[in-house]
């Protein structure tokens, strides 16, 4: 089966890459397309893999959408070709990330569908699995149908011509009634509707505003009713972050009423969850700023959470899925304003994340070395640097051995106005051969695997050992109903910059670290930062090798001094 599943797809990949146009001589984009029009004998990869990121940080400063994608592409193959010789999955994953971002470049035209088609073919590709290819496929022709419905189109003949050799490994009743869902509901141009479905309300993704709801969808609600345990709240000038913990899953819906001088009220920003107890919890807080206080009360079949608001506040209601919680982010209008990705040359505060501390620990090294301990090191050495050298206002979200909840730690990066978020971790690995550095965003057109699952899994602190890419799926539906482009654009800027910084302050000492690129995962700690924002896994203290390494201090230092080279480069435009 898998020699025909090869035999197969190198029959679908039977077809030549579009023309690549000329660039400026000397230019990164200029060697990786003399490159690859040459075929020439290949770099060390570590080599191709700093072209391919040089091509993509030049796509992301492009301002014309047709070049931003043709670079975006030239990436992708630089990448599919080194995976194709070498034979890294990190490549493959990187190339698919970057066809992603082509497509997107260019919704609704003829490039996008083409940049589609090859990552369908990829993905089926790394995985050898012609099903999933032929799934694939299928996806992007049903997106693809303004096209066809528009006139000719040579990449939906090409779909077609694709799906009819894979007609062996066609979906068929409720897998193709799905995938052909899923890919709709995707659709660029799909309009923006509303659909209630008995008590859910079903929110496909708006365009990107200062209010904005994001209640499960299609969630399968439990006979008993839910109990709200815990209220945190978090103050902050011009605004502030209420997060309500709850024992289970279940909807709500959120309005604002505006300052009423007749009765003396005051603005509010309500909540109400449906089939919530309230029994226990303290019903009224004082919070202070902005936000005044919280109140919390029964309603008919649910509770209600109100925020009374010292002025007008812009809203942002939430949830994280596991344990399940609503967040509430409320901003005032100027506040709002900044929170879109700050130009370059406007970069002023930058917040530094230790992961874990206090009774949380993190991931253990072989001889009990802590990832709390590293990423608090590095972060001290790196907010030290950033403040000396690039003369750049930094807070750390903990100073000291102490817990910090995960949605406090971007409430802190908001309430400070940061315009960067960096937080650090080691990573680990099941069996502790994995080495090298990994760099994550938090963005809903990655590639999403079950191994960025469960480090995905373990940062979250989710205990649950079912690490099948749904509480990923789950928070990337999150993440595209939240998020504006401009962010995530930033954010992936910023963690390739980061990925190579790494690479340099590394390598020219270490020649065997192991890039693992840049990838995607569901972070509950960039999830609603109000900054471009990435997560740096440094090395793995699960392998005994890098362990020792990141027991040293100068290891640690290098560590600090690829985070603000990273910096400093993203000021520069870089």
């Amino acid at each position: 089966m898998r020699a025909f599943f090869l035999s197969v797809v190198a029959s679908v990949f039977a077809c030549e890459s579009a023309p690549l146009p000329q660039a400026p001589a000397s230019s990164p984009v200029e060697r990786a397309r003399t490159l690859l029009q040459a075929q020439s004998e290949l770099p060390p990869r570590a080599e191709l893999a700093a072209l391919a990121q040089g091509v993509a940080i030049e796509a992301l400063k492009e301002g014309n959408p047709e070049e931003q994608a043709r670079l975006y592409r030239t990436a992708a193959e630089l990448r599919l070709r080194s995976y194709r010789a070498l034979h890294v999955e990190a490549d493959a994953h990187e190339a698919l990330t970057l066809l992603a971002d082509a497509a997107r470049a260019q919704k609704g035209k003829e490039s996008a569908c083409e940049n589609e088609r090859l990552r369908a073919k990829v993905l089926g590709e790394l995985h050898h699995d012609a099903q999933l290819t032929w799934r694939e496929i299928h996806q992007a022709k049903v997106r693809a149908e303004p096209l066809a419905q528009a006139g000719e189109s040579a990449c939906v003949r090409g779909l077609t011509s694709d799906l009819e050799l894979l007609s062996a490994f066609r979906l068929s009743g409720e897998a193709l009634a799905e995938a052909t869902r899923l890919a709709r509901r995707n659709e660029p141009s799909a309009p923006a509707t509303v659909v209630p479905t008995g008590s859910v309300v079903q929110l496909p993704a708006p365009a990107p505003s200062a209010d904005l709801v994001v209640s499960p969808s299609a969630l399968k609600l439990s006979d008993e009713p839910v109990k709200v345990t815990k209220i945190d709240t978090y103050p902050a000038e011009g605004g502030g972050r209420v997060v309500v913990h709850l024992s289970g899953p279940t909807t709500f819906q959120a309005g604002a009423l505006a300052k009423d001088a007749s009765n003396s009220k005051d603005a509010r920003i309500y909540v109400d969850i449906d089939r919530a107890k309230v029994k226990g919890v303290k019903r009224e807080i004082e919070v202070g700023g902005a936000i005044k206080r919280v109140r919390v009360g029964p309603r008919d079949k649910g509770a209600r959470i109100v925020l009374d608001l010292a002025e007008s506040l812009s809203r942002k209601v939430y949830y994280l899925p596991e344990p399940f919680r609503i967040v509430i982010d409320a901003t005032n209008s100027a506040a709002a304003a900044g929170s879109a990705a700050a130009s370059p040359g406007t970069l002023k505060r930058v917040a530094i994340d230790p992961g874990h501390g206090g009774h949380d620990s993190g991931a253990v090294g072989p001889t009990g070395l802590t990832e709390k301990e590293v990423a608090l090191d590095v972060a001290r050495r790196a907010a030290s640097l950033l403040s000396s050298e690039l003369n750049l206002e930094t807070i750390l979200t903990r100073d000291d051995d102490v817990f910090v909840p995960l949605e406090e730690r971007t409430a802190r990066a908001n309430a400070f106005h940061a315009d960067l978020f960096v937080s650090i971790h080691c990573n680990a690995s099941e069996n502790g051969d994995a080495r090298g550095i990994e760099v994550f965003v938090l963005d809903h057109d990655r590639d999403m695997n079950r191994a960025n699952s469960r480090i995905a899994a373990l940062e979250n602190g989710v205990r649950s050992k079912s690490l099948d890419g749904a509480l990923d799926a789950e928070m990337a539906s999150i993440a595209s109903r939240l998020r504006s482009g401009e962010i995530g654009a930033s954010s992936r800027r910023l963690g390739l910059l980061l990925e190579k910084s790494a690479l340099a302050s590394l390598g020219s000492r270490y020649a065997d670290i192991n890039d693992h690129g840049l990838k995607s995962a569901g972070f509950y700690v960039l999830m609603g930062a109000e900054m471009p924002a990435v997560l740096f896994e440094t090395s793995f203290i699960s392998n005994p090798e890098d362990e020792a390494r990141l027991a040293k201090a100068d290891y640690r230092q290098n560590l600090a001094d690829a985070v603000v080279n990273a910096i400093r480069a993203y000021r520069e435009g870089k």
